[in-house]
Parts: structure tokens; sequence; C-alpha cells
């Protein structure tokens, strides 16, 4: 069986988006009779052994643009050229991933050419709670991820919640793959690093953590950031105790993880909400932070942290959070069995889905 993992980010990027793919495609033949083919707008010099991998440069554009900042509504033009000149009678199926999404039309191009078709949202993308969007962008959106879905065979999101907001009513076959920990990078060695830093936190901050940043001024806690740096002029950010250490490769980010106590998650008050950080978190058995902007202990982060003991979660507020702090800093480790939260308990999920697609 041979399918085309279609990919606008892919590796070497260091995104989240990127490090899904790039998973899929380096281990799927290690598990499985089925191969590969990688298109992606991402360059690279490396030589893939395990897949052949096609680079289309995304020249396209589109009158569009003005209303959706999507790079997939330019790229979609490229990748159909690219499927004329290749062919596709090679392929038996077409697994397509987001963001950005309005790629996902070469979807019905592909079906009408008999490949099974397979979406992965990861999250929300006509509707997501984080970014707001109303009027015609948003009815742009809608109209859109629906028209995709009439070509879909299944559509993956790492929650069920996140289904909740991908074509509503839609009547399709869905499945879960959580994003998880790549366990190829875990070592012993990891979970014994001595510890540097109080508190890490990878990622993007979707709100600015200004009352944490004075507990943590004030008790003198040293606190890592990895991830694009985003400034707020913060006292605190000026002081030693604050370190930033950029974008890292994901092997990187467990090295630096690894000399933490704490791991931190700041959170909105969404539902699907199930961030790719708390799963690095749960693979090296950090205690956890939980601030949030809502009401703790909901939605989709709850159920996933179920029968883990080492995490508090709690309001953006300045008692609260020095309480939190505090009986983390005493709380003992407890190793905790966290295997069904890699990567590749995932890919054994799309590997019966993919077949079940192909051969159902």
């Amino acid at each position: 069986m041979k399918g085309v993992l279609i990919a606008y980010t892919f590796a070497p990027q260091k995104t989240v988006g990127a490090l899904r793919p790039t998973y899929w495609a380096e281990e799927i033949c290690n598990h499985s009779n089925i191969e590969l083919d990688v298109v992606t707008a991402t360059p690279t010099d490396t030589v893939a052994s395990k897949y052949a991998r096609y680079h289309v440069e995304n020249k396209g554009s589109s009158i569009w643009s003005f209303a959706i900042k999507d790079e997939g509504l330019t790229w979609r033009k490229d990748l159909e050229q690219f499927f004329i000149d290749h062919g596709t009678d090679q392929y038996d199926f077409a697994l397509i991933t987001g963001g950005p999404f309005f790629h996902f039309s070469i979807g019905k191009f592909l079906k009408k050419r008999g490949l099974k078709i397979i979406y992965d949202f990861r999250d929300p993308f006509s509707y997501n709670p984080r970014h707001e969007d109303k009027g015609l962008k948003r009815m742009i959106k809608e109209r859109f991820e629906r028209k995709c879905l009439e070509f879909a065979d299944l559509v993956l999101t790492v929650n069920d919640a996140c289904h909740e907001y991908i074509g509503q009513g839609v009547n399709v076959q869905r499945g879960i793959l959580p994003n998880g920990f790549d366990e190829r990078i875990l070592t012993s060695d990891l979970r014994s690093t001595e510890k540097e830093y109080d508190f890490f936190y990878g990622g993007k901050f979707y709100w600015e953590p200004r009352v944490f940043f004075y507990v943590l001024d004030s008790q003198a806690q040293v606190f890592c950031h990895a991830g694009t740096p985003q400034n707020y002029g913060h006292p605190f950010e000026e002081t030693e105790y604050y370190k930033q250490v950029g974008l890292l490769s994901q092997k990187e980010m467990y090295q630096e993880l690894a000399k933490a106590e704490i791991g931190l998650v700041f959170t909105i008050d969404v539902p699907f909400e199930s961030t790719t950080k708390i799963y690095d978190y749960l693979a090296l058995g950090k205690k956890i932070l939980i601030i949030t902007k809502g009401e703790p202990h909901k939605g989709v982060l709850k159920r996933e942290l179920e029968g883990y003991p080492m995490y508090r979660w709690v309001k953006d507020d300045r008692n609260d959070i020095q309480e939190a702090i505090r009986e983390l800093s005493e709380m003992e480790v407890v190793p905790v069995d966290t295997d069904r939260f890699s990567r590749k308990a995932g890919l054994l999920k799309l590997i019966d889905m993919i077949q079940k697609v192909c051969n159902g």
C-alpha cells in the first residue's frame, strides 16, 4: 500500500505542525507495509532514506489573500500542477495535514483520481475560539471546510472536543490522534539530569502571564522559555532568573526540559486544549503547573491527566499560584507509566485507520 503525505510544514522546521507528519513519514514503514511519499513546501538539503520527498514551492497567488491569511490558499495551485506532472496512479491514499489548511482543497482533485482522502486537522479550523474569527472571514472558512469534507474518507484531530468544532453535523468517519511525545528521544540520562531551572515553558504564550511573572520575581525562581521570544516588557524578563533559549529542535527542547523541576501550561477557557507540551512533561515525569484564564479542571486536558498525581491546576490568581508552587515544591516525584502518550502509540492507531479506509 502506498500513500502521499501532503504537509506544508515539515522537517527541518521545528514547529509542532512539522513534528507530527515528520514522525509519521520516518516511522510508518517500521511498523507496517505502508509506503509514504512526502510533498511539502519546506525545503531541505537532507536526503531522506525512508521515504521519497518532493519540495513544491509556494509560488501561487489568490484574490482572496486580502481576507484569508493562509499559505495553503496559494500553495493549492502549485500542488495541483505537481500531481499533474508527477501522476497519482501509484497512490492508494492521500494524508493531508494542517495548518495551514486551504490546500485541503486538493482533496477534490485527488479524490477524482481514485485516492482515499484523509484530512488531519489537528486543531479546529473554521471556528477556533483562540482566533475569534468573525464576519466574512469566518463565513469563507466554514463554507470551505464543509466543501472539503464532502471528499473526506477520514478526518483526524488531536481529541474529541476538536471534532465538535469541525464540520458540525457533517456525517464523515472521524478519528482521534493526540500529538504525543517522541519516545525515540527519551534516554535514561535525561531523567537524571541535574536541575538548573525551577520552571520550563515551551511554545507560544497565548496571553501574558503577568501575575505568574510577579510571583517568580518575588521568589527569585528560575524560569526557562523555549520558543519564539515574546517580550512583554515585564521587569522579571530583565532579571537573571528569566532564561530565553529560543526555538529548539525536539531533542534540544527535551534536553532543556530535563533541567527543570516543573513544566508549565497556560490555558484559556476553551475545552479542546490538549497542548502538545503536556505530553513532553508527562514523558519526563515532570511536575506540572497549569494556570488558566477559565475554570480549572475542565476540558480535554483534565482527562489526559487522569491518574497522573504530580500536577496542580489553578486560576490566574497570585495567591492560588503561590500555593500551587509551594505544594509542587514539597511534592515527591512518583514514577508513572506514560507510554500511552507516545507518538508511536498514535502511529499504530493511524496505521490501523489507514488500512481500514483503504481496504474497507
